[in-house]
């Protein structure tokens, strides 16, 4: 696609026809607000642009209708956008027309026929853009992207303020989500992406919409019938809760069939085997039993307390008695008996109470003798009897701690059995639900036959996935990089670019260029003077087109270029210090690029510059340095 012709219809009637050469250099040179740069904006406007970018003044104030005659391969699309009311930046009034020989219409008497999106749509099929859809990498929230005319287009121009910036490199990549969309578009138009594998792309994104719309029916079925997927997970985990499924095996909850698969084996399960017990009645019998020896114990712990109380009162009274039988064995009593009871047997005085008669005193020795002769021949007796009791009671003490032993038993064997008829209970509820969803789900024919249909999807999905690898369009993206690269590198040493000894290369990740040097990569930014910023900006759109050329890209096949030697003029009144070797060296360039391409490539540019050499002249179409001569003439707004 170039273009034939750019027309201006005013208000007044009138029309300004400005005719461009195919596939050759057509320079616009004129003094400052003559309206050189809205010829860009025109161009833009045209062919789809959101926006009206026409600064307002004499075009907007004198101009109705804005139209492009556009030459394609075997046919001429003419296409006219209204001017916007005042205070309006677009408006839906626009005009096509497709015809072999069609010329730009003489008056506007235009009914608007289609609108902006038409126009995006009529030049995007008839420059050869095929369906197309770019998929962002799985986790990234932006939406797939198709290219369109006006992606193309990112190639195509160069404004005022672009073909010198160091900070960007394409048109409109300043505006917002623009350099996401080049990246997004460039291995499309760099044929990274065949036609074949785009088709498969667009087949891969019918399929997934459909895929989805698939899962959602067989889920509806699923939870008509049996819950679905949430109702599984909850049974799921009821059954670990009682033990029906153990808290370490691994389930795939994304699995509908693996889930539905563990249920079914959980209805195999059997109820514990809880045995009848009439352990509580020996429970009776033995509690009874325990309280009996119990009160024995008791009894015996008593006798064995009575029994040591007495033998300790005997040997007291033992002790004693023997205690004073030595006293009298001391004063040889027992040998002397035969005292007079009148006088003391000690010192023979008299006495008033005569002693008792030794007759009774003899009788109460060998009473106490006796008594003392008693008490020791007991003891023994006592003693073994004590024992008895203590064995006894500790025989007791035995047949208690068993009787508790067996009635602890009973307890923790009712307990269990307990127990295990509780758990044997829950356990049993939640087969039965998981009965209940098992059978829904076994006579839900419908999401059987919906599963068939989501399987096969999902397998013509995983086909076209394995086809479509990701890594191999970056390869032959960046094979055709590596063929730009070396026009790049070849120009930038013609232009004396700065470290113009170093490979030049387009950087599409961070959309930039960058020069390749030993010691690290320098990017745009980082090359210094305005001039090199717009030798880069050239080479890369020179070897870009040259490159869709060659490939037969569907890109327009026309450069617009705006003031590319503005960085020459420092000002516009001071000629001295134009350089104009630089200023003939680059035009040079632009015209041997464009003749290289032999037709197929048309390049417009506005300028200051005014080369009175023949080389520039010959291709001057418009020359507005006149008084006179405008974008608009002058009799359109002085009237």
């Amino acid at each position: 696609m170039q273009i034939r012709e750019l027309v201006i219809y005013g208000y007044n009637g009138k029309v300004r026809h400005l005719p461009f050469e195919l596939g050759k250099v057509n320079i616009i040179t004129g003094k400052s607000k003559s309206g050189k740069s809205v010829v860009g904006d025109i161009i833009d406007y045209c062919l789809g642009g959101e926006s009206c970018n026409i600064a307002d003044g004499v075009v907007r104030d004198n101009v109705a209708w804005y139209g492009l005659l556009l030459q394609f391969e075997h046919e001429r699309v003419f296409v006219a956008r209204k001017n916007p009311d005042k205070g309006q930046q677009t408006t839906g009034f626009c005009y096509i027309e497709v015809g072999e020989k069609i010329e730009v219409p003489k008056v506007c008497d235009f009914v608007s026929n289609t609108n902006v999106s038409g126009i995006e749509e009529e030049l995007t099929k008839r420059i050869g853009i095929s369906e197309n859809l770019y998929t962002p990498p799985e986790g990234q929230s932006r939406l797939p992207l198709a290219a369109n005319i006006r992606h193309a287009l990112y190639y195509c121009f160069q404004g005022q303020d672009e073909i010198a910036a160091k900070n960007f490199l394409f048109h409109h990549q300043s505006d917002d989500f623009i350099t996401q969309a080049i990246k997004d578009t460039s291995a499309y138009f760099l044929g990274a992406i065949s036609e074949e594998a785009l088709a498969m792309e667009n087949e891969r994104s019918i399929l997934k919409r459909r895929l989805i719309l698939e899962k959602r029916k067989l889920e509806e079925n699923r939870n008509l019938m049996g819950g679905g997927s949430d109702r599984a997970i909850s049974l799921i985990a009821e059954a670990r809760q009682v033990g029906l499924l153990d808290e370490k095996v691994q389930i795939d909850y994304q699995n509908y069939q693996e889930m539905f698969s563990i249920l079914q084996a959980t209805m195999n399960w059997t109820p514990n085997n809880v045995v009848h017990s009439d352990g509580m009645d020996r429970l009776t019998f033995l509690q009874s039993r325990l309280q009996e020896m119990r009160d024995e114990f008791s009894e015996i712990g008593i006798n064995i307390d009575n029994a040591k109380k007495f033998i300790g009162e005997t040997t007291g009274y033992f002790s004693e008695a023997q205690h004073q039988k030595m006293r009298l064995e001391s004063i040889g009593l027992f040998e002397q008996l035969d005292f007079n009871p009148d006088k003391c047997p000690l010192c023979s005085g008299v006495l008033e109470q005569p002693l008792p008669s030794v007759e009774m005193i003899k009788a109460s020795i060998v009473n106490l003798d006796k008594s003392i002769a008693n008490v020791t021949r007991e003891q023994p007796k006592l003693r073994l009897y004590i024992d008895n009791l203590e064995q006894e009671r500790e025989n007791k003490r035995e047949e208690i701690r068993l009787l508790e032993a067996e009635i602890d038993g009973i307890y923790q064997q009712e307990e269990e059995r307990i127990r295990l008829r509780d758990i044997n209970a829950r356990r049993g509820k939640v087969v039965g639900r998981i009965s209940l969803w098992v059978e829904s789900v076994k006579n839900d024919t419908e999401s059987e036959k919906q599963e068939q249909i989501v399987k096969k999807i999902e397998k013509c999905i995983e086909e076209i996935d394995n086809i479509l690898d990701r890594e191999s369009v970056e390869e032959r993206k960046q094979s055709a990089l590596s063929r730009i690269q070396e026009d790049m590198t070849k120009w930038a040493k013609e232009l004396q670019l700065e470290h113009c000894d170093n490979p030049y290369r387009l950087d599409m990740n961070k959309v930039t260029v960058v020069v390749d040097k030993p010691e690290r990569p320098v990017p745009l930014k980082q090359l210094g003077s305005g001039s090199n910023w717009v030798g880069v900006h050239l080479i890369s759109y020179f070897a870009l087109q040259h490159f869709f050329i060659n490939a037969n890209r569907p890109v327009p096949r026309f450069l617009f270029l705006d003031q590319p030697s503005q960085v020459y003029f420092p000002s516009e009144m001071d000629e001295k210090q134009i350089d104009w070797n630089e200023v003939d060296k680059m035009y040079q360039f632009i015209i041997n690029r464009t003749n290289e391409a032999k037709g197929k490539l048309q390049v417009i540019i506005v300028d200051h510059a005014d080369l009175k050499d023949d080389f520039f002249r010959k291709f001057v179409c418009e020359d507005w340095w006149s008084s006179d001569d405008n974008l608009v003439p002058r009799d359109w707004y002085n009237n």
